[in-house]
């Protein structure tokens, strides 16, 4: 049995372990939850596993995992349709209250103009000096 005599190991190894096979976190997950590296994780793992001969436990954690990822993956597209569904009618209403505002000032320039006999906007083709 491979022993290395290093404090992580000493401290982490076990938990590692039983992250990944009891509850199918992957390396870099674990190595999120504890501090060590997820080179030196999946280090630990693969040694575990042809110690015990366990390759059929390794497989069975990895497709558990890509299971549940698919499922959260799912769920989380579900989510971002509907969130990017509400954007849209958002952004269609501001678009819509937008014309309205540009139809009104376009008509207030149309009275301004007829009221006090003052050309506002800019004519086409004028001279540039």
């Amino acid at each position: 049995m491979y022993k290395d005599k290093t404090k992580k190991r000493r401290l982490y190894y076990d938990e590692a372990i039983r992250l990944h096979y009891e509850k199918g976190y992957g390396e870099i997950r674990i190595a999120k939850i504890l501090p060590v590296g997820h080179t030196t994780i999946g280090r630990w793992i693969a040694n575990f596993a042809s110690e015990n001969n366990d390759d059929n436990v390794v497989s069975h954690c990895k497709t558990k995992e890509m299971k549940s990822k698919t499922d959260k993956s799912e769920n989380a597209s579900q989510e971002e349709v509907e969130s990017l569904k509400a954007e849209i009618s958002r952004l269609q209403k501001a678009l819509d209250y937008e014309k309205l505002r540009s139809q009104a000032y376009n008509k207030m320039i149309d009275i301004a103009e007829q009221r006090y006999k003052i050309p506002i906007r800019k004519k086409r083709g004028a001279k540039q000096s």
